[in-house]
């Protein structure tokens, strides 16, 4: 499991800092300082690599 550190929920803030690595970046809002879920959907199959906030449904 992933270490939980203190990082900006600012969304505004976050794609300036990662636009240039990421393909796709949902702005939801602000957010709360707590894991959320981390889905990998690179291949056929969808696989959860950290289940936290919020409920999946596939």
């Amino acid at each position: 499991q992933d270490e939980i550190i203190e990082y900006t929920t600012d969304p505004e803030l976050i794609y300036e800092k990662y636009k240039d690595f990421a393909d796709v970046i949902i702005n939801g809002g602000y957010g709360r300082n707590e894991a959320s879920t981390i889905v990998d959907c690179t291949w056929d199959e969808v696989v959860v690599l950290r289940q936290g906030l919020g409920v999946l449904e596939l």
